[in-house]
C-alpha cells in the first residue's frame, strides 16, 4: 500500500486506475498536469522529489521519472539543476493570445476547419482509388496480370538484390538508373523508330506524371495546352495541377484536329496527343496531320507530349512510326510506359526529351520525388536486356491478338446497335451507338455494372457528338466475352 503524505498526490492519484489501457506513467503525468492547470499547484512551486513521489504513489521511481519527462516537454515544469523541479511560470495554455473578447467578431471561417484549396476541388472530378482496381470484363487498359513471368522477374529480383555496393540502397540518380535508361533507349529505338541517346531518357513513375513535369518545364501557370477530346482524362488534371489552362480540342478519323486548334488557342504551350492509337476512339493521326501539328509547334514556339501508352501492340499492317522520330526540331517529348505492358503496380515509365531540355526535366523530376525506386529500376534492366521483356511482348500480343478476334465475332450480337471503331493495336476498341436516338451511356455502364461487368461510357472522355462504350478485350477469353456481351445486349435493349 502506497505511503500516505500530505503530497496534492497522495490520495487521489491511486484513483486512476480506473483509468483502463493508459499506462501507469502517462496517469501520473495527467493527474499532475490537472493540478497545475487546476491551481493546486501555484506558477514557481516546488514539486516532491522524484523518490518522495514514488513512495507516496506506490510506483517505481523509473515510472515517475517518465512522468516528470513528458512534463517538462510538454513545458508544465521546468527542472533546475541542484534545485529540483519546479512548475512553469507560464503554461501552454495561458501563453496562446486570446481569439477576441468579442465572439461575433471572429471570422466564422476562422473558427471552422480549414477547407482544402480550390485545386483539391478541381481534383475531385478524378478521384482516387481506395481499393484495387479489377481486370473484370470488359475494364480498360488493364493487362491480364496471370501473364507475366513472375517467376523470372522473382529470380531477377533476389539477384539484383544480393548485388554488392549501395547503387540499389541509396539514394539515385533523378534521370534513373544509367543501364535502365540504355536499355529504353535501345527498346523505343527498335520499337517505335525514337531517335535519341540514354541521356535524353527520364525515367518517372507513370505517364501523369511525365505529363506533369511537361506541363511544368514546358509552360507557366495560366499558359494553354491542347488535349485531346474525347481522350484521356487523367492527363487534363495533370495539367490542370500544373496551372496550365486546359484547351479540349476535337478528334476526328485523322486524330487531333490541328486547325480547331489553332482557332481555339494558337499560342497554347504545349499539346497532349496520342498519335499511334488515339485514346478511346482508337484513330491513327494521318501524316498530313502529322505534319500540320509539329509545323504548329514550329511556328508557335510550342512542344508536343506524345503519349505512345500502347504502341507495343500492334495486330495489322505495319508499325506506325512514332511522331519524335519525324521531329527534326526538338519539339516532342515521347512518353512511354511499362505500367500497361508488364504490370499496373510496376510504376515505371519514362520520358525522352529534347536535349536542351535534359536538364530543366531532370530538375523538375528531383522536385517532385527525387527518383523512381532504384531496385526495381535494376529489375527492369535485366528484364529488358537479357531479352525477357521481348520474349512477354511476343507472347502476349499473340494472344491480345487471339482475344481481340474473339471479341470482334462475338459483338456481332450489338451489331444493330453499336458501331466499334478501329481494333488494329492495342487494348482496346470503342464503339458509338447508331442511330438517330442518343442512347444514355452512364445508364448503360451502370446497368452493366450491376451485373458483374465493367464498360467505360464514351461520355466519360469527354465532349462527344455520339455516345458509346469502351470495352478492354485483352483479359477476355471468348467464353467470358459472349456473356458480358450478352449482359450489354440487355442493358442496352431491356
Amino acid at each position: 500500500m502506497a505511503k500516505q503524505t500530505s503530497s496534492v498526490f497522495s490520495v487521489d492519484v491511486i484513483g486512476l486506475e480506473g483509468a483502463a489501457g493508459q499506462p501507469t506513467y502517462v496517469r501520473i503525468c495527467e493527474r499532475i498536469r490537472a493540478a497545475i492547470v487546476g491551481g493546486a499547484l501555484a506558477p514557481n512551486a516546488r514539486l516532491p522529489s522524484g523518490r518522495t513521489l514514488a513512495m507516496d504513489l506506490g510506483v517505481a521511481r523509473n515510472t515517475v521519472e517518465e512522468a516528470l519527462s513528458q512534463l517538462v516537454a510538454d513545458g508544465y515544469v521546468m527542472r533546475r539543476r541542484g534545485a529540483g523541479t519546479f512548475v512553469a511560470e507560464r503554461l501552454p495554455e495561458r501563453d496562446a493570445p486570446p481569439l477576441s473578447s468579442n465572439p461575433a467578431a471572429i471570422p466564422r471561417r476562422a473558427v471552422e476547419q480549414r477547407q482544402p484549396s480550390q485545386r483539391a476541388s478541381d481534383l475531385k472530378s478524378y478521384p482516387g482509388h481506395y481499393r484495387p482496381l479489377d481486370a473484370i470484363p470488359f475494364t480498360p487498359s488493364l493487362p491480364p496480370i496471370n501473364l507475366f513471368p513472375r517467376k523470372v522477374w522473382n529470380r531477377l529480383a533476389n539477384r539484383e538484390a544480393s548485388r554488392p555496393g549501395n547503387d540499389y540502397w541509396a539514394y539515385g540518380a533523378s534521370n534513373g538508373l544509367p543501364a535502365l535508361r540504355e536499355a529504353i533507349a535501345a527498346h523505343a529505338s527498335a520499337m517505335r523508330a525514337t531517335r535519341c541517346s540514354p541521356d535524353q531518357v527520364i525515367v518517372v513513375t507513370s505517364t501523369q506524371q511525365a505529363v506533369e513535369l511537361a506541363g511544368k518545364v514546358l509552360a507557366d501557370h495560366g499558359d494553354q495546352a491542347w488535349v485531346e477530346t474525347p481522350g484521356y482524362q487523367p492527363v487534363l488534371h495533370c495539367l490542370r495541377a500544373a496551372g496550365l489552362q486546359v484547351v479540349p480540342v476535337p478528334v476526328d478519323e485523322q486524330g487531333l484536329d490541328v486547325s480547331k486548334g489553332r482557332k481555339l488557342a494558337s499560342h497554347a504551350r504545349l499539346a497532349y496527343v496520342t498519335p499511334a492509337h488515339q485514346y478511346p476512339l482508337g484513330y491513327e493521326m494521318s501524316l498530313q496531320r502529322r505534319t500540320e501539328l509539329l509545323g504548329w509547334a514550329l511556328e508557335a514556339d510550342a512542344f508536343v507530349v506524345e503519349d505512345d501508352y500502347d504502341g507495343d501492340y500492334r495486330y495489322e499492317g505495319r508499325p506506325i512510326a512514332s511522331l519524335q522520330g519525324i521531329d527534326a526540331n526538338g519539339r516532342v517529348i515521347y512518353v512511354g510506359s511499362f505500367n500497361k505492358i508488364l504490370f499496373p503496380a510496376l510504376r515505371i515509365a519514362y520520358a525522352i526529351v529534347p536535349e536542351s531540355l535534359v536538364g530543366a526535366f531532370v530538375d523538375a523530376k528531383h522536385v517532385a520525388d527525387g527518383h523512381t525506386a532504384m531496385l526495381t529500376q535494376g529489375v527492369l534492366a535485366a528484364f529488358i536486356q537479357e531479352g525477357h521483356l521481348a520474349r512477354h511482348l511476343r507472347k502476349t500480343r499473340a494472344i491480345y491478338d487471339e482475344r481481340r478476334r474473339a471479341f470482334l465475332e462475338e459483338a456481332r450480337i450489338l451489331a444493330d446497335v453499336l458501331e466499334l471503331g478501329p481494333a488494329r493495336a492495342g487494348l482496346h476498341v470503342t464503339g458509338v451507338f447508331n442511330g438517330r436516338k442518343r442512347v444514355d451511356d452512364r445508364a448503360v455502364a451502370g446497368e452493366c455494372a450491376r451485373a458483374g461487368i465493367e464498360v467505360h461510357p464514351l461520355s466519360k472522355y469527354g465532349a462527344t457528338e455520339r455516345s458509346g462504350l469502351v470495352f478492354g478485350f485483352a483479359g477476355v477469353s471468348r467464353a467470358a466475352a459472349r456473356l458480358g456481351l450478352e449482359v450489354v445486349r440487355r442493358a442496352i435493349r431491356p
